[in-house]
């Protein structure tokens, strides 16, 4: 009678095989869910321009009802901290100090600049019935800045006024065949995420 071995049993624990596996799928894993989350952050901080001009589109309009004018507005913060939009939040404290006659201030620290343009301001616009009000970016820190506008056209929608600082930039946006106004709008081609 032939008498078999006893199985050596293995130790507790991993192979390096199995190991390489694991840290392979890792590796796969982590590459296609940062370009996701990098991109998912930059949304949100794109989000506050939305927020934010809307709300200023909402006082201004306020103001012009009270008073019969929009209220124009440098671009700020980065006009008074000489810091550009970034990847980076900044005091919020100057664009207050620049739309307090308006009304209107962001609630915390900001991504963006902004700024307001109509007839009534030193901007290059001739209707003084309507604004642009525009936010200033560059969320993912790639060196080139998006444009998101509030553009609010005259009561028989036939002039607006186009961004302080970015004039070619000011046109209403269209979006599925209609000109947007009266909401924030991305301009088209500034962001790539």
């Amino acid at each position: 009678m032939i008498v078999q071995p006893i199985a050596v049993r293995r130790a507790n624990g991993f192979t390096l095989i199995e190991l390489m596996i694991v840290v392979a799928i890792i590796g796969i894993l982590a590459t296609v869910a940062v370009p996701s989350f990098s991109r998912y952050q930059n949304r949100a901080r794109r989000a506050e321009s939305f927020v934010n001009l809307s709300g200023l589109g909402t006082a201004q309009k306020a103001y012009f009802a009270e008073y019969g004018l929009f209220v124009g507005a440098e671009m700020v913060p980065s006009t008074t901290t000489s810091v550009n939009p970034g990847a980076e939040k900044r005091d919020s404290s100057p664009i207050a100090a620049e739309f307090a006659g308006v009304g209107w201030s962001p609630e915390g620290d900001v991504y963006y600049d902004y700024d307001t343009n109509t007839g009534s301001f030193a901007g290059a616009c001739n209707c003084d019935t309507c604004f642009t009000s525009t936010a200033y970016g560059d969320v993912d820190g790639d060196g080139s800045v998006a444009l998101i506008l509030f553009t609010h056209p005259n009561i028989d929608m036939t002039d607006t006024c186009t961004s302080l600082y970015f004039s070619g930039q000011g046109i209403p946006q269209i979006r599925n065949g209609e000109t947007v106004y009266d909401e924030p709008v991305l301009v088209i081609g500034a962001d790539d995420f």
